[in-house]
């Protein structure tokens, strides 16, 4: 099942480098089918951030011989059959895997492509829009790129400017050159009298008015270029301007060409099908999008958590990145990570923050952070293979592992938390538990502190840090495996998926416990309706219990390539490949066969598919 990525009108596909983020959309409210830039970043990639107004931009045309127009939203209604017909979604794809975004759509007569880009190193976004006839007919077409801005404050001849604060701002215009009118849509497009009144505190919709592009046979026209330039200052938003038209016509093959030379630093897996070989590319793209300038993995795509830091989840994507072979971006997304860490009262650290304001922004309680602290640090140092970050690092991996090792109670395992998915506890009526996910990290996370103190010769930690480790696996299995299954926590028989990755990611776990485990979580964590494997046991929230998860279902398909059982991995993975996105864009997880919900959070979905393919091939770590 696959499908177009705004079923969930929450859900974009990105596209950044670093300095600019946006978000593209194909279905706006009412889940109307609509080709749209939703919104576009600067300064961070946060809400707070954004640079256009809610209806952001999208693209009006009119072909001459025709009395229908491509009109996504009905606007036009000047004729008797102009009824307002939705338009048709027909492909959807990140260009060779990499980071440009091509959009196909047609309403009428009249077929739409759009691409979408960020040019490296610049903070300028572009779009290019080509026209052509369904029927292969000779025609001419007028095009009309439409811009909710939320406000004009200047135009220069046809670039307007936008200011969003004292440092955003935001100026815009299209190549070839044309007219931009504000006000009425339907009347600027018609050639009637718009009413334009601009002001620095009204949103307004900006309309350009391309000269109509002949078109022959087959073949698109002629591209029209919309290009979006953001700065801290006027000047600098205006000197983007300048640079970015300045290479127009070259931008989408130099992107492409910045894009393959990142790419060929990527691990070389020789045996995937053209289908794998695309997700693999744009899985790795994605990574690679989701970090700011700085390095700061972000949750990007996905409206609720967009702006959010969690250090699990930047980590996850960091680990993701070096074992890709993207060593240079790893390092700095785990160094830019840690420097969000703020200590909890106990010595432990939040475990989410906000881009900005780099404070704790968390809604539950965690415990499993350092233990994750200790991975991601060891992953990233082991292929580096640079001393200087265990140096350099040395007091977040000692403060890590010695809390670890005095945060155990009269059981054996770390204090009771929410555990990984945040949902047992105070905040949502439940209570917190001696998590299997928690204390599993945590024995793992001190077995590489260990390997990381042997390093730098603190030998008498590295032994206590594997004294420890060993001592939370035997609490683990006195509390919370029951005939050789391993449950959520000492508190219930209930099950949760990421016991599983104790198994292959995170080899931890006796491989006793392994056969009775995947048994009891297939009979019991598999979606009977479509497949796919429940993150865990118990209905706390409706937002995501009982439904499929992509994380969990790779796991589970990793634990069975573990035992050897290669079909039963690859019915797994295939069941999230099945359901992804037709751009390759994987859902956190999947409410039912049409809507997805979390598109672009690279740290379970896009990443599994990274890490499982490493696993396939023997290629992890």
């Amino acid at each position: 099942m696959n499908y177009f990525i705004g079923k969930n009108q929450d859900n974009h596909a990105p596209i950044s480098n670093g300095n600019v983020l946006a978000w593209l959309q194909q279905y706006d409210v009412g889940c109307l089918p609509v080709d749209k830039i939703s919104q576009l970043f600067f300064g961070n990639y946060d809400l707070s951030s954004s640079l256009l107004d809610n209806s952001g931009s999208y693209i009006l045309a009119k072909d001459q011989n025709d009395k229908i127009w491509y009109d996504p939203y009905g606007i036009v209604q000047e004729k008797l059959g102009q009824i307002g017909e939705i338009i048709s979604l027909n492909s959807t794809r990140y260009i060779h895997g990499y980071g440009i975004y091509e959009v196909v759509t047609h309403k009428g007569n009249t077929v739409v492509r759009t691409k979408t880009w960020t040019p490296p190193n610049r903070n300028s976004f572009i779009r290019s829009i080509e026209v052509k006839t369904l029927r292969s007919n000779p025609s001419e077409i007028s095009i009309f790129p439409v811009v909710h801005l939320k406000n004009i404050v200047e135009r220069i001849d046809n670039t307007f400017i936008s200011r969003l604060s004292e440092n955003q701002w935001l100026a815009t215009t299209v190549s070839p050159s044309a007219e931009g009118i504000t006000g009425n849509i339907s009347k600027a497009v018609t050639g009637g009298q718009a009413t334009i009144f601009e002001h620095s505190l009204l949103p307004v919709p900006l309309i350009f008015t391309i000269p109509a592009q002949k078109v022959q046979g087959p073949e698109y026209s002629e591209p029209v270029f919309q290009l979006f330039a953001a700065g801290a200052s006027k000047e600098e938003a205006l000197q983007e301007l300048e640079k970015t038209l300045a290479h127009i016509n070259q931008s989408e093959h130099q992107t492409l060409k910045v894009w393959q030379a990142w790419h060929n630093k990527t691990v070389e897996i020789n045996t995937l099908t053209p289908e794998l070989k695309y997700f693999w590319k744009m899985s790795n793209t994605l990574t690679k999008m989701s970090l700011q300038k700085d390095g700061t993995p972000i949750i990007i795509g996905f409206k609720p958590y967009q702006g959010n830091v969690w250090i699990r989840d930047s980590l996850w994507i960091a680990s993701t990145l070096a074992l890709a072979g993207h060593l240079e971006d790893a390092v700095k997304a785990l160094y830019a990570t840690l420097s969000y860490l703020i200590e909890r009262p106990d010595g432990n650290y939040f475990f989410a923050y906000n881009v900005v304001t780099r404070l704790p922004n968390e809604h539950a309680f965690e415990n499993d952070t350092t233990g994750f602290i200790l991975y991601g640090i060891w992953q990233v140092w082991s292929l580096v293979k640079e001393d200087t970050i265990i140096r350099d690092l040395w007091p977040i991996i000692n403060q890590s592992a010695e809390w670890i090792l005095k945060n155990r109670d009269s059981t054996g395992l770390i204090f009771p938390d929410a555990g990984i998915w945040e949902t047992f506890g105070p905040h949502l009526g439940e209570t917190f538990e001696h998590m299997t996910w928690t204390s599993g990290i945590s024995a793992f996370g001190l077995i590489r502190a260990a390997e990381m103190a042997d390093v730098i010769f603190e030998n008498e930690k590295a032994n206590r840090f594997r004294q420890g480790s060993s001592e939370l696996i035997q609490a683990i299995y006195r509390h919370n495996v029951h005939n050789g299954i391993v449950t959520r926590s000492m508190e219930t028989n209930l099950l949760d998926a990421s016991v599983t990755l104790f198994f292959s990611e995170f080899p931890i776990f006796p491989k006793e416990w392994l056969k009775p485990t995947l048994k009891a979580i297939q009979q019991r964590l598999e979606d009977p309706f479509i497949g796919g494997i429940w993150r865990h046991e118990s209905l706390t929230t409706e937002e995501g219990d009982l439904k499929p998860w992509t994380g969990p279902t790779f796991w589970l398909g990793e634990a069975f390539l573990v035992n050897h059982d290669v079909n039963q991995a690859w019915k797994y993975f295939n069941h999230n490949y099945n359901n992804s996105a037709f751009c390759g864009l994987l859902p956190e997880l999947l409410y039912s066969k049409g809507r997805p919900r979390g598109i672009g959070m690279p740290s379970y979905s896009q990443s599994g598919v990274i890490r499982s393919l490493l696993l396939y091939n023997r290629l992890f770590g």
